[in-house]
């Protein structure tokens, strides 16, 4: 893998009070570390990082990092360990570089990348996946841009393990040959059934009217509380027309007494 080269600026303020007014330049800011190092404290253009990004596809690269300090320069082989966005917008807030030592081996996850069609998925199974990055170890100027998955030969019911994703001459694989990584699975949508009482409810609803105006009237069944709220009604209908003879009768003594 060829290095890709990235400018960044050391920074004399460290902590939160450093990094906030590195991110109200425009940059992002960042840290240097490992290979027995002490680590640097850096600021990075956010566009910079953009096109680094938008151009490698890949957050594990190695980069040559041109750092700039008080008028020099020096340089270290490095890859973007971490990145950190920002919980809402999505926008970088952090970046860890790791050094690397070109002659010894890096421990590191890779991307799976899909190629091919499988004939499961055209007979109406669904690709899942299982895991998306596998461990891997090698030199840092072979790290791959990911590991292969050929699916072309996939049916249904089929599981590729991690074993036999194709990695570059070089590229140790670390991660259980027997994982699954990828599997053709179908998906079974099961009708939802009613309820016992929707279903009878649905059942009584659903009976012809015919039925209903051709069966022999019944009498009305009242049960206690009907019979008491009638009562009731006619206690009250019998009040009133007590209420209203005794008015009338009222009335007409009064047009007696004013004839005497």
């Amino acid at each position: 893998m060829q290095a890709t080269e990235l400018t960044v600026e050391l920074r004399e303020k460290t902590g939160k009070e450093g990094a906030a007014k590195v991110r109200q330049a425009g940059g992002i800011p960042a840290v240097l570390y490992g290979a027995g190092a002490p680590p640097q404290a850096l600021s990075v253009s956010s566009a910079e990082i953009d096109r680094l990004l938008n151009r490698a596809e890949r957050r594990l690269s190695l980069l040559t990092l041109k750092v700039k300090a008080n008028g020099t320069e020096t340089t270290s082989a490095a890859v973007m360990k971490a990145i950190q966005r920002h919980p809402v917008n999505e926008a970088i807030t952090h970046i860890d570089f790791l050094r690397v030592d070109l002659s010894r081996k890096l421990t590191l996850e890779v991307p799976v990348i899909i190629e091919g069609s499988s004939p499961g998925v055209k007979l109406g199974g669904v690709l899942q996946q299982m895991f998306r990055h596998v461990r891997v170890r090698c030199l840092p100027d072979l790290i791959p841009e990911g590991a292969t998955a050929d699916i072309s030969h996939m049916e249904i019911g089929h599981v590729l393990n991690a074993g036999q994703l194709k990695l570059p001459e070089g590229v140790e694989l670390l991660t259980a040959p027997a994982t699954g990584i990828l599997s053709i699975i179908v998906i079974h949508y099961e009708e939802e059934k009613p309820a016992e009482g929707e279903a009878a409810a649905a059942g009584t609803a659903a009976a012809p009217a015919a039925d209903a105006a051709a069966a022999p009237s019944q009498p009305e069944v009242i049960g206690e509380k009907e019979r008491e709220e009638r009562r009731l009604k006619k206690d009250e209908e019998k009040g009133t027309r007590t209420k209203e003879k005794a008015e009338l009768k009222e009335t007409k003594a009064k047009e007696e007494k004013k004839k005497k």
